[in-house]
């Protein structure tokens, strides 16, 4: 018998079938799981997930160890510089959801070189006027794809992420046409799109999203971060 949030995953899941039919592509469900224990990840988990977002260094290196080793774990937050070592040290993070300088991108290359190991990378981007929204401006991007696809060995860059209010989905419209831009610009392959959050998911898919990072909707209200 199914758990509460074993049936909300399966709605949500549910949902994504049915609006990704329209756009011909298969989109990803990152389930965000930060603040919540390893207990509910597991019970996501055998619900069959298997895509986890974190926010919070310290969080999933406490997180990951207790963890099935073949959950694919997304780090989606603000992430420092100076934690990027502890980052890299969860052997099953497979994407970087949130590199927003060419400082940051410097950084994992040089501890992935280290450690021997690939990663694949987003590159965010602000598009919101918010002061609380992280990314990259425009200019910044470009200059971190440019040193990515001439120069690094271990980043693979897979595609663009945004943040922006929930339901403002000229935020959406802006991302898809700028990865055209960049695809263009740097005769990349088609780059995913990271975007969308439980409130406005169907819509981010509608313009072309890749991947969505649902939380509340599968987990319930988050705990408040101390």
């Amino acid at each position: 018998m199914q758990t509460l949030l074993q049936q909300n995953l399966q709605k949500v899941l549910q949902t994504i079938i049915k609006a990704s039919e329209t756009q011909n592509k298969q989109v990803t469900l990152v389930a965000v799981s930060k603040t919540k224990s390893a207990d509910l990840i597991k019970e996501a988990y055998e619900g069959g997930q298997r895509h986890f977002g974190e926010n919070y260094v310290n969080e999933v290196i406490e997180k990951a160890p207790l963890l099935p080793n073949d959950i694919s774990w997304h780090f989606i937050g603000h992430l420092q510089t100076n934690k990027v070592s502890t980052l890299m040290k969860i052997q099953n993070l497979e994407f970087i959801q949130s590199v927003d300088s060419l400082k940051l991108a410097e950084k994992i290359e040089k501890h992935c070189q280290k450690l021997g190991r690939n990663i694949n990378i987003f590159v965010q981007i602000k598009l919101s006027e918010e002061e609380s929204k992280t990314g990259a401006e425009i200019d910044e991007a470009k200059l971190i794809i440019q040193e990515i696809i001439t120069k690094f060995k271990y980043i693979k860059l897979i595609g663009l992420m945004t943040i922006g209010p929930i339901g403002n989905i000229e935020i959406f419209q802006q991302l898809s046409d700028l990865a055209k831009n960049f695809e263009k610009e740097f005769n990349l392959e088609p780059l995913k799109l990271s975007m969308g959050m439980s409130g406005d998911y169907l819509e981010a898919i509608k313009y072309g999203a890749d991947y969505i990072r649902v939380g509340s909707a599968i987990f319930g209200e988050r705990n408040v971060k101390q």
